[in-house]
């Protein structure tokens, strides 16, 4: 499953840098992701430790407290989405996805840590 997860994350990548972000190819290959990404995981979404996707999850998180240190705020969706395609990480849909949450919710979780 994880190298399904990884062909597809490059697919993604390259049709988003190709053709960009809102190309009806773009779409749906992340429509394929997010399928994909829904047959892994239980509606109680429970992380397997040795999965890319958690791997991917910890570090974009983790970098996402980093930036809101560094730039004494929480990043858009586009800063990050941006950020994150040129590092690899998990996009902003995907952190939602994942977590079950909106924008808005691991903004204010960060934030309050500071």
């Amino acid at each position: 499953m994880p190298d399904r997860f990884e062909i597809l994350r490059k697919r993604l990548h390259e049709s988003i840098k190709k053709n960009g972000i809102s190309f009806e190819k773009t779409r749906r290959i992340s429509a394929k992701f997010d399928a994909l990404v829904n047959s892994y995981y239980t509606d109680e979404i429970q992380f397997h430790r040795d999965s890319i996707m958690y791997t991917k999850y910890k570090e974009s998180i983790n970098t996402l407290r980093k930036l809101t240190r560094e730039y004494r705020k929480f990043p858009t969706t586009d800063f990050w989405d941006k950020y994150a395609k040129e590092k690899d990480l998990l996009c902003s849909e995907s952190l939602k996805y994942i977590t079950g949450l909106n924008w808005h919710n691991p903004r204010n979780r960060t934030l309050l840590e500071k």
